[in-house]
């Protein structure tokens, strides 16, 4: 069965999509994206996604050729084209044509939709290790198709047995390269709250997680990390995932802290939650 995917508001093909050379996306890496995951064909926060794919725009000065309305018509579209219940969703918008190869023009848009890779069991039952690594990304608040920092630096990544590099930018933590990250120390939950980009998962986690414990958006100092009991990152793939090591020292105990634990427990009953809520409206 072909996947299809919207092209600047046409249903095709995904194979069959091409880009033009002169798109700033590949002159320069000039463009945004968004990506969400779609259960039982369902599109999971979709609001908060919209409201961030259209805010990067803006910071960048890229037009979107549809309103937001139209944007979600078109996603059920090629949900229901595709017919997969569980799948990832990424909407792209490039720079454009350059005539110059520099100046953005009308962008091209893209809704993609892609198998998930879902993080394995037992990640969530032993926890992850990270590494970490000096960078500040820049425009953190804007979700840039540039990647280069954590792509070129996978390998280590893969050799050190990690599942994520942890930025920070010489004095503070940030952020991962696909996550969000929170911090636990004496039972209250700490989360930087500038310089990244804010995840829509790390929003939902923040609300679960406020009815239990105190959390703190500030600053975290990288000297802070010898007082942490336990960590943990959020993603829209990654859930609540428990980190264990970073840097080849043991978090806490080396296992999933309670905290953690709790709070994967129930980011898990809030999505299946929100599922039954969005299919009886969609059934309806």
């Amino acid at each position: 069965m072909p996947t299809y995917a919207n092209f600047n508001g046409q249903i095709m093909e995904a194979a069959e999509v091409k880009l033009p050379v002169t798109d700033l996306s590949i002159l320069r890496g000039y463009g945004i994206f968004d990506y969400f995951l779609v259960r039982e064909k369902v599109a999971m926060f979709l609001d908060d996604y919209l409201a961030r794919f259209y805010r990067s725009a803006d910071i960048l000065g890229l037009n979107i050729p549809v309103t937001k309305l139209e944007m979600a018509s078109q996603i059920r579209q090629l949900v229901s084209a595709n017919n997969v219940p569980d799948a990832g969703i990424r909407l792209l918008l490039t720079g454009g044509n350059s005539p110059d190869g520099y100046s953005p023009s009308t962008p091209n848009f893209l809704i993609l939709q892609h198998p998930v890779s879902w993080v394995p069991q037992k990640d969530y039952d032993q926890g992850i290790k990270l590494i970490s690594h000096c960078f500040q990304r820049e425009l953190p608040e804007v979700k840039s198709i540039n990647y280069l920092t954590g792509i070129k630096h996978q390998q280590e990544m893969i050799a050190a047995g990690a599942g994520e590099i942890l930025y920070h930018d010489g004095k503070c933590w940030r952020e991962t390269v696909r996550a969000n990250v929170f911090f636990i120390a004496n039972g209250e939950i700490f989360t930087p709250g500038e310089k990244i980009l804010k995840g829509i998962t790390r929003k939902q986690v923040i609300h679960l997680a406020a009815k239990k414990f105190k959390v703190n958006e500030a600053d975290i100092p990288v000297a802070f990390m010898d007082d942490v009991s336990e960590i943990f990152i959020t993603s829209s793939t990654k859930g609540v995932l428990p980190v264990v090591e970073v840097d080849g020292k043991k978090v806490g105990a080396g296992k999933p802290g309670p905290i953690s634990t709790t709070l994967s427990t129930e980011w898990e009953k809030h999505v299946k939650a929100y599922i039954r809520e969005k299919a009886s409206h969609l059934v309806g």
